[in-house]
């Protein structure tokens, strides 16, 4: 090859690199302008793993979302945080939390659950201990509550109710198996998220493959936990999440167990309220459906859920 020809090649080559660089540089920030920007804000314990997963494993970068996952210790906080429009997203329990914000005007709504025992009427709230004579429970002797399984929601005022009960009738709760049968999930402003079904949606997509990730993978989500949560030990978490419901899907029974709950708040005057709870309060189904029939594979490994409510769990009989 001679000198000029070489030379030519050279500056050929040059181009082409000038060329390739040019074209990055205009379609670098064409695609940073893709990525959505939102925040979530979360309780910091366990119950959000979720969203630590979604974060770590880029599940929402993957559908264009730039998630900041802002942690506070204050479920209150919250509520202020997406009402006052500083998160767009929070994690929550979609019983008390959102009876509670709606019935002082803070318009939350459900849009995706991600910790949830399905196939049980999550009721929460109320003061009372409600058990079945058909399994042992006897109202005129509470030692008949020692041994048995109680449903409660963890962390809630009718936890310390049931805990005080037991001391006040010097009962051992120890003996007894305490299963928490809270819903929790992903809250935001009822009008906000009637113009923004499709963020919401990449959003809820990404929540949802992060559930999959936790059921299936619980070490790896604790390890991923422990970056967020500090002096969290991964033999612990690991073990806890096994036991956890990672369960997105809303049933028949949790819509029961939600209503119920506001409802009950509502007739024991703790909450004020001119119209009682309806499903809708709670709830919006409308990315929840998107996302199973565009990824049915995010709960392919989930049983069945009941189709009435005579099938649920928990209800109660007296």
């Amino acid at each position: 090859m001679g000198p000029v020809n070489k030379m030519k090649n050279t500056r050929m080559a040059a181009s082409v690199a000038g060329a390739i660089l040019a074209v990055a540089a205009l379609t670098a920030p064409a695609a940073a302008q893709q990525m959505q920007a939102a925040t979530f804000i979360v309780v910091n314990n366990l119950f959000s793993t979720p969203a630590y997963v979604a974060s770590e494993n880029g599940y929402w970068a993957k559908y264009g979302l730039n998630v900041t996952v802002k942690l506070t210790n204050s479920g209150r906080a919250v509520t202020q945080s997406v009402q006052a429009g500083d998160a767009q997203f929070g994690h929550a329990a979609l019983s008390t939390t959102i009876a509670s914000a709606r019935a002082s005007g803070n318009m939350l709504t459900g849009v995706m659950a991600y910790y949830n025992a399905a196939d049980f009427i999550a009721k929460a709230g109320g003061r009372a201990v409600i058990g079945r004579r058909d399994r042992g429970i006897d109202a005129g002797n509470p030692k008949s509550m020692e041994g048995k399984k109680i449903a409660h929601l963890t962390g809630s005022t009718n936890e310390f109710y049931l805990r005080e009960w037991f001391r006040k009738n010097k009962l051992d709760i120890t003996k007894s198996q305490l299963v928490s049968v809270p819903v929790i999930g992903v809250v935001v402003n009822e009008d906000w998220a009637k113009k923004n079904y499709d963020l919401i949606e990449k959003f809820a997509t990404g929540i949802t493959e992060a559930t999959l990730f936790t059921r299936q993978h619980p070490k790896e989500a604790a390890e991923i936990a422990t970056r967020f949560l500090d002096g969290l030990n991964v033999g612990d978490a690991t073990e806890g999440l096994k036991w956890l419901d990672w369960d997105p899907r809303v049933s028949v029974c949790t819509i029961e167990g939600l209503v119920k709950t506001g409802n009950d708040l509502l007739a024991q005057k703790l909450l004020k309220k001119d119209t009682p709870f309806v499903p809708k309060d709670f709830y919006d189904d409308t990315v929840f459906n998107r996302v199973v029939a565009k990824h049915p594979e995010f709960f392919a490994d989930l049983p069945p859920l009941p189709k009435t409510l005579a099938e649920c769990k928990g209800a109660l009989v007296n």
